[in-house]
C-alpha cells in the first residue's frame, strides 16, 4: 500500500534533479547558457593612408563594437601616408573597447612608414612570414626630406613629434620602444622574423586564420585582462567600406583628383566656346565637384590649382582674341606647371612614402597638352568661322554656284541657288542644266553667269 506514494516520491525527486543539472550541462564553461561562436570583423588597409582610410577604420571600429564583435582583424599592407590620417587611426585603435589584431600580409606585403604605427598599436600583431615592416621617417608631399623643404628646425620638430607618439604607442602596448623611434630616425626596416625577435610584433602567421588562431588567449603583453583575445574558431565577417568610403579611396590618388581638374576645366571651356551646349557644362561641372571632393582628402597646392584656371582661362581667350599664339602659349605653360605642383610640397600634413602621393609624368605632361590642343583646335575653328564670308541673307549669295533650271537670258530664268528657287538674268543666254554662278541680286532677282 506504501509503494505507489515511495515511487511517485522518487520520479519527483529525479524530475528536480535534472532539472537542477539541466542548464549546467547546456552551456558548460558558460554559465549563462551555451557558448556563441565569436565573430571577428575583417578590416582592409591596402594601399596609402589618406584621411578615407582612416574614415573607414574608424567606421569599422565602431560597428564591432556596436554589434558586439569579439574582436577587430586589419589585413595591412601600405607604403605609408599621411600622418595626420595615421594619427585618427592608431586613435581609434587605442580608444577601441573591442580588442584589435593587426595582420600584416599577404605574402610580400610591407608594413611601411604609417603602417608601423598602426601595426605596433595592435592588442596583437601578427605578420606573414614573408613581409616586412619599418622605415617610418617623416618627409613632405613631394617625398623629399622636411629639412630640405621647412628648415632644419622644423624637421627636428617633426621628427621628435612623430618618435614620441610611437614610442608611447609601443610602451602602452608592451613593445620594443627602442626599435620603433630607429625605424622613425633612421628608417630601418626588418623582416617578420627579425620582428618578432625584437619583440615588434607576436608572431607569424600565413594567413589572417592561423593570425587569429595564435592570438586566442593572448593580448598584448602588458594587457589587461579586458584585453585578453577569445577568438578560437571565430567566424570572419568581412566589413566593405561603404559608397563614400569608396569614393574618398579613389579620390586620394593624386593621379585622379589632376586628371578630374583638368577635365573639369575642359568642359567648362567647351561651354564658353559654345554657350547652350550644356553637357559639357555638366560634366565639368560634375568633375570639378569631385575634383574638390578629394581636395580635402589629400593635401594640394592652392597656387598650382590657380594656375591650372590661369592657363585653362588663357586658351579659351586665345579662340575670342587675337595674341597670334601667346595666350595659347602661356595656357600650356600654366597647365603643366599646375600639374607638376599639384600636391602641396609644404603641406603640414606631413606623410612617410616619397611615392606615396607623388603624381605620374604620364599625368604631368600628356593630359594637359591634350588639353590644349582640344582647346587650341576649337580657338583655330572659332576663329577660321569669324574670317569666313557670312552664310546667311543676300550676301551669302554673291559667288554662291547653282545650276539653270530653265534657260536663262536677259530677261527671263530660273535657277536653284543656295538650296533656294530664284528667279535668275544673264547677260548671256545660258542653257537649262548648266552650272551658274551668282554675280549680284536686284531684290528676289539674282544675275548669274556661266560658271565654266
Amino acid at each position: 500500500m506504501n509503494a505507489r506514494p515511495a515511487r511517485l516520491g522518487a520520479s519527483a525527486l529525479a524530475l528536480a534533479l535534472a532539472a537542477a543539472l539541466a542548464p549546467r550541462a547546456a552551456g558548460v564553461g558558460s554559465p549563462g547558457g551555451p557558448e556563441r561562436q565569436p565573430r571577428v570583423l575583417v578590416l582592409r588597409i591596402d594601399g596609402v593612408i589618406t584621411g578615407g582610410t582612416a574614415e573607414y577604420v574608424e567606421a569599422g571600429i565602431e560597428r564591432a563594437k556596436a554589434e558586439d564583435f569579439a574582436a577587430v582583424a586589419i589585413t595591412l599592407d601600405t607604403p605609408g601616408g599621411l600622418l595626420d590620417a595615421t594619427r585618427d587611426i592608431v586613435k581609434a585603435m587605442l580608444g577601441s573597447r573591442v580588442p584589435t589584431v593587426v595582420w600584416v600580409g599577404p605574402a610580400g606585403a610591407h608594413a611601411a612608414s604609417a603602417g608601423v604605427f598602426i601595426t605596433v598599436a595592435a592588442d596583437f600583431a601578427v605578420m606573414h612570414p614573408t613581409s616586412n615592416i619599418g622605415a617610418a621617417h617623416p618627409v613632405t608631399g613631394g617625398g623629399r626630406d622636411v629639412e630640405a623643404e621647412s628648415g632644419k628646425d622644423m624637421a627636428k620638430k617633426v621628427e621628435n613629434d612623430a618618435v614620441a607618439f610611437v614610442r608611447s604607442v609601443a610602451e602602452g602596448k608592451g613593445r620594443n620602444a627602442d626599435w620603433v623611434e630607429k625605424a622613425v630616425r633612421e628608417s630601418v626596416s626588418v623582416t617578420a622574423t627579425e620582428a618578432v625577435r625584437l619583440h615588434v610584433v607576436e608572431a607569424t602567421a600565413t594567413d589572417l586564420s592561423e593570425a587569429l588562431a595564435r592570438a586566442d588567449g593572448r593580448g598584448p603583453p602588458k594587457a589587461d585582462a579586458g584585453r585578453v583575445l577569445h577568438v578560437k574558431g571565430a567566424v570572419l565577417v568581412p566589413y566593405e567600406k561603404t559608397v563614400r568610403q569608396r569614393l574618398l579611396s579613389f579620390l586620394s590618388d593624386p593621379n585622379v583628383l589632376a586628371v578630374l581638374t583638368l577635365v573639369g576645366m575642359l568642359g567648362i571651356a567647351i561651354e564658353f566656346y559654345h554657350p547652350g551646349a550644356i553637357f559639357p557644362g555638366a560634366l565639368g561641372a560634375m568633375a570639378l565637384f569631385l575634383a574638390f571632393l578629394g581636395m580635402r582628402v589629400i593635401p594640394v597646392n592652392v597656387g598650382a590649382v590657380v594656375l591650372v584656371l590661369v592657363g585653362v582661362g588663357l586658351l579659351v581667350v586665345e579662340g575670342f582674341v587675337t595674341a597670334h599664339g601667346l595666350a595659347g602659349a602661356g595656357g600650356v605653360a600654366c597647365l603643366v606647371l599646375g600639374t607638376l605642383f599639384f600636391v602641396d610640397r609644404s603641406s603640414p600634413e606631413y606623410q612617410f612614402d616619397p611615392g606615396a602621393l607623388s603624381i605620374s609624368p604620364w599625368v604631368v605632361w600628356p593630359t594637359p597638352i591634350a588639353l590644349a590642343l582640344v582647346l587650341g583646335y576649337m580657338g583655330w575653328k572659332i576663329a577660321r568661322g569669324r574670317r569666313a564670308p557670312l552664310q546667311l541673307g543676300a550676301p551669302a549669295l554673291v559667288g554662291a554656284v547653282g545650276e539653270a533650271l530653265a534657260d536663262i537670258g536677259p530677261t527671263s530664268g530660273d535657277a536653284f541657288v543656295h538650296g533656294e528657287y530664284w528667279q535668275a538674268r544673264s547677260a548671256t543666254p545660258i542653257p537649262k542644266g548648266a552650272r551658274v554662278r551668282v554675280t549680284g541680286i536686284d531684290g528676289l532677282v539674282v544675275t548669274v553667269v556661266a560658271d565654266r
